[in-house]
């Protein structure tokens, strides 16, 4: 089964390890290791004082323990031989410091076949004898775990902002919403039909509204398992609008139709306060959905 947690994107995750790094060593005392110009060397970073360096890699979520730890073992390969490799720098960048540890650095390890893997390679590298690397090299693997709580949750609060990465509702997806769901499609029609104007065809309404209600249910999706404690929050406000619209109907003074502005407006809002991290493009698409759905879902015609 997959493992939830964290999500991370490879850029993302390397900017937060340096950071995590900084904390760690001292920010006078970690070196980056910029891969654009001629490449890097199987290293993101180094602290010269502790003969340390650092690789980060974070594995497309979610993923299986078994495959997580498959792709761990190929990056440490793969870095490693570039480490010993001679045309690649890692030499010259340590002739005079040879490194004592190479250290992975992934959002989760969960495998010992990564550990057994690491000290095969330990040992290969070891047999060399590279003037660059400490006759007692060693391979680690660190996760979340490895560092300071305290430094990982505030370091955690500069991280990019939380995006679902929805997939975009097919022809097929829309036809199965049709067939499943009749009734509420043909509430959704009904009330569209009161809102446009004359010249503005039905179909093509319905059609996009049913599309953002899709998508929206797919980024929902990819919430629930990569971030489960934002996709609650999105459930239970998207809910309590909902129940409010169904329950207490238009506000004194308002058309159905500005009731339905005035709540997702609301909605936008909640969501901005309590999940400030959220990408604002998942901000909008959550609301298109949402304004989709309480078409098909609420009693009033919002004309």
């Amino acid at each position: 089964m997959p493992t939830v947690f964290e999500m991370w994107n490879g850029d993302d995750w390397e900017v937060h390890v340096l950071r995590l790094l900084h904390d760690r060593h001292g920010p006078t005392n970690v070196q980056k290791v910029p891969a654009r110009h001629k490449g890097d060397c199987g290293i993101d970073a180094y602290c010269l004082s502790e003969r340390a360096v650092y690789q980060c890699y974070a594995v497309e979520e979610p993923c299986t323990v078994g495959s997580r730890a498959e792709k761990q073992r190929d990056k440490i390969t793969t870095d490693i031989n570039k480490l010993i490799n001679p045309a690649k720098g890692a030499a010259t960048l340590f002739k005079e410091h040879p490194i004592k540890r190479w250290i992975l650095v992934a959002p989760l390890h969960d495998s010992q076949d990564v550990n057994r893997h690491a000290i095969r390679k330990q040992a290969e590298v070891r047999a060399l004898g590279s003037a660059h690397i400490d006759p007692n090299f060693e391979i680690l693997i660190h996760d979340r775990d490895d560092f300071d709580e305290e430094s990982y949750a505030r370091r955690a609060q500069q991280r990019a902002k939380i995006k679902a990465m929805a997939r975009a509702a097919s022809d097929a997806d829309v036809v199965a919403l049709q067939a499943g769901s009749s009734d509420l499609i043909a509430n959704l029609r009904r009330k569209l039909k009161k809102r446009l104007r004359p010249d503005e065809p039905l179909e093509d309404a319905a059609d996009l509204a049913m599309r953002e209600y899709i998508t929206t249910q797919n980024a929902l999706d990819d919430l629930r398992v990569l971030a489960p404690e934002p996709y609650e929050t999105i459930v239970a406000l998207t809910n309590q609008r909902l129940r409010r619209l169904r329950m207490i109907g238009s506000r004194s003074g308002q058309t159905p139709g500005e009731t339905l502005e005035a709540e997702i407006e609301l909605f936008i809002a909640g969501l901005r306060e309590r999940l400030p991290t959220l990408d604002p493009e998942t901000v909008e698409q959550l609301a298109m959905g949402t304004i989709s759905e309480w078409l098909m879902l609420c009693p009033l015609d919002f004309h």
